[in-house]
């Protein structure tokens, strides 16, 4: 073989070209099973911690009502800021802002988690 041949042959890449990997795309199960650091969990007025966004609507079911009325109110809604500012889930956080009823935030937070890992 030739010397030209021989550089020729090393820039050729042998065997099948590489997969092409768009951009890494988060892991949406990963994502909605992450704990808030123990210094970000949600503590409630009655001294319940939450640790995270699928503990906050289990919790819902048997929270009192004068405990979701003190975080729910006509100028804000603490759990849809915590969700924004520790889970970065904008999304979620947007729909649960107008909830005032207890069951319907849980509905529309599982919903929200069952439409994320389909």
């Amino acid at each position: 073989m030739t010397e030209q041949a021989n550089e020729e042959r090393g820039k050729r890449k042998r065997g099948r070209p590489p997969k092409k990997k768009p951009g890494r795309k988060p892991n949406k199960k990963k994502k909605l099973r992450k704990i808030a650091p123990k210094e970000k969990y949600f503590i409630l007025c009655n001294g319940k911690p939450v640790k995270n966004i699928k503990e906050l609507a289990d919790i819902l079911e048997e929270l009192e009502d004068n405990v979701f009325n003190h975080h729910v109110r006509v100028d804000g809604n603490d759990f849809a800021k915590w969700v924004e500012d520790i889970f970065k889930d904008v999304e979620l956080a947007e729909k649960i802002a107008g909830v005032k009823d207890k069951k319907h935030m849980q509905l529309v937070i599982y919903k929200h988690i069952t439409h994320k890992l389909w």
